[in-house]
């Protein structure tokens, strides 16, 4: 009786150890611009407005845990490293940063069910690939299109490939080189646009 009585009271004991420790709180990440602020035409005036559709991103990765590639085909997500926004509002958010730093137009979004104001040219981005692992390599693979307007008439289209190797085991690794890579799709795009004759004023 002794005996029983002593492993009941460890077992409770384990219990009620176990029910006191706290797991370890998740670890939230944005990617974030990589150009510095600046006024690229020196007058403060943009010279034209980018109007950007949602970014669409694959189904596979539209989810708060961070996607990570384990093989060839395998991939598994992580419940303690999550994206602190929406990853198609963050990739939307960086790009129209950094074009703004790198061009001389003003980016707007345009909502699904309409716009935000009126835009000279309209840019649609549609990310084929955006995966990668702490300590592989990083991949962005994106089509992006330039058309008149709100209009379909495109007036460029380009696919792009970017890879960069993630140097250490850390997510914040990863998502650093993330960041890079949505900065030369930024500095693609920007060279595009810089070829496009400016339209303001528009009145």
């Amino acid at each position: 009786m002794k005996y029983s009585a002593r492993l009941i009271l460890f077992i409770s004991l384990a219990f009620m150890l176990g029910g006191c420790a706290s797991p370890r709180p998740p670890t939230y990440y944005l990617l974030e611009p990589a150009f510095v602020a600046g006024d690229p035409d020196g007058d403060g005036q943009p010279c034209m407005v980018i109007g950007l559709r949602p970014v669409r991103i694959p189904s596979y990765i539209d989810r708060p845990q961070i996607m990570v590639r384990t093989g060839r085909n395998e991939l598994a997500i992580s419940e303690s490293n999550l994206w602190a926004e929406p990853l198609d509002e963050n990739i939307a958010r960086v790009i129209s940063r950094n074009l703004e730093t790198l061009t001389c137009a003003e980016v707007v979004n345009i909502l699904p069910a309409g716009r935000s104001g009126p835009a000279d040219y309209t840019l649609r981005i549609q990310v084929a690939a955006f995966e990668g692992g702490p300590g592989g390599e990083a991949v962005l693979e994106a089509g992006w299109t330039l058309s008149k307007g709100e209009s379909r008439r495109t007036i460029t289209s380009q696919r792009s490939r970017f890879t960069k190797p993630v140097p250490g085991d850390d997510y914040t690794y990863l998502v650093s080189a993330y960041s890079e890579l949505v900065a030369r799709l930024s500095g693609e795009i920007a060279r595009a646009i810089a070829d496009l004759p400016p339209t303001l004023p528009r009145n």
